[in-house]
């Protein structure tokens, strides 16, 4: 399996100006993974794990002296730890505040050690914990990506095709189809991990939505671990129903009319803080950044993993499997997930950088479009629709009123280009963030 953030990691290892690496995400989204492959370029590799060897602590309870702590952890290991040569990895570190704590000290007591920590949960911890402005990188890792995934796939060749395609002119047929094909596939499965090994190994659906319930099972099971008792229900409350108000305004009511907003505010709060689903906030979008105009109050919701998602709605296979136009199926609301989610991942959206969309309600003038991206000084507007006429008029509207020169459309359909709108098919979403193609002038 492949992780685009092996890229990153490659010059975080080499730079000059190198800082101890925090990974944050959501559980068994491959943080593990990732280390541990990148670790294979190193003469030496050590992992501790300070959830399955809690007594680990006691290192860094004694004091925060980074060569103190590297000998004794290098004595635990029994492996020698070279800085410049050996990668050393805190995983779990979510477990041990002194831990965390200690990591800041490297970056200018031993900034020539490769030090990278990752966990689950952690910006509830780091919230805790002073970690010092400046001597510490983060970095966030999501699912994989639709491109991760035809690549993991070995769908290697396809995958250049995207990349490299004339984008004023559609891909050929037979490369489209099967493209589209590989997307239906994606928005069934999504991009956890431990889901996709079991697709490429057995090609079983079934199995594959076992380990998505056991998936959901561990995160409910997890919310023991960032929450009061009493609030326990409200955060599975809340949990329960993101995908089910995916595409629309989130309204606490609906979660449950019988509880205070400020409690399912609350317990939204924490599942953003744990990676588990985004908000798309509402931007008044007169100019750039957008968060400097969002609506804290008024958003919309996504799920962190479209596969996920479909299966706490209880995805009807069968129609699944058969439906034609897949970006009708749920409103359309499985296509707005997708396409959220892979905006997410490639713009490392986060409570910091939120997504946004736009809304404006008025009597018989209604519009709304899905998302909204900068590029400069530009605002691009960004339609998910999946046909190839009509239904554009939001759109257009936001163009007009705010005088931005160009729209993006995702759908099923090829790449196209009509002077106002560009039309990006479902699997080329990574071609926006590869290239200003879209804009000239």
């Amino acid at each position: 399996m492949y992780r685009n953030k092996l890229k990153y990691l490659d010059k975080w290892k080499s730079s000059h100006e190198r800082k101890p690496l925090v990974i944050k995400g959501a559980r068994q989204v491959g943080k593990t993974w990732l280390v541990r492959e990148f670790g294979k370029g190193f003469e030496g590799y050590v992992e501790f794990n300070f959830e399955r060897e809690p007594a680990l602590n006691e290192v860094f309870l004694r004091g925060l002296d980074p060569r103190r702590i590297v000998s004794e952890l290098s004595a635990v290991a029994a492996k020698r730890i070279l800085p410049g040569k050996t990668l050393v990895f805190f995983d779990e570190v979510q477990q041990s505040l002194p831990a965390i704590k200690a990591v800041r000290y490297f970056s200018e007591e031993m900034p020539e050690l490769h030090l990278v920590a990752a966990g689950s949960l952690l910006n509830m911890v780091l919230d805790k914990v002073p970690t010092g402005v400046g001597r510490i990188s983060y970095l966030s890792l999501y699912p994989l990506s639709f491109s991760e995934f035809l690549e993991a796939a070995g769908e290697l060749v396809l995958a250049e095709k995207i990349r490299c395609q004339d984008v004023e002119e559609p891909l050929l047929d037979i490369h489209h189809k099967k493209l589209l094909d590989r997307v239906r596939t994606y928005m069934l499965l999504g991009g956890m991990p431990a889901v996709l090994e079991s697709f490429f190994t057995s090609g079983d659906i079934l199995a594959c939505q076992k380990i998505q319930s056991d998936l959901l099972q561990s995160f409910l099971d997890d919310f023991h671990k960032y929450s009061r008792e009493s609030d326990i229900q409200h955060l599975v409350s809340v949990f329960r129903s993101v995908p089910l108000q995916l595409g629309q305004k989130f309204k606490y009511i609906t979660v449950d009319p019988a509880v205070k907003s400020k409690t399912i505010s609350k317990a939204l709060t924490l599942l953003e803080m744990a990676g588990l689903v985004h908000k798309v906030y509402h931007s008044a979008a007169d100019g750039v950044p957008l968060s400097a105009r969002i609506r804290s109050n008024r958003f919309k919701v996504i799920f962190f993993d479209t596969g996920l998602a479909q299966r706490l709605l209880k995805v009807d296979l069968k129609k699944w499997m058969t439906t034609v136009d897949i970006s009708s199926v749920n409103r359309g609301a499985i296509a707005e997930q997708f396409v959220g989610q892979e905006l997410a991942a490639w713009q490392d959206a986060g409570p910091l950088s939120p997504l946004t969309y736009w809304h404006r309600e008025s009597r018989g003038s209604s519009a709304e479009v899905d998302y909204l991206l900068e590029h400069g000084k530009r605002i691009l507007p960004v339609e998910v629709k999946e046909g190839t006429q009509g239904g554009m008029k939001s759109l257009r509207r936001f163009l007009e009123e705010k005088k931005q020169a160009a729209g993006l459309k995702i759908s099923r359909y090829g790449f196209s280009n009509d002077g106002t709108v560009v039309t990006i098919p479902f699997y080329a979403l990574e071609r926006l963030f590869a290239e200003p193609w879209f804009l000239s002038g």
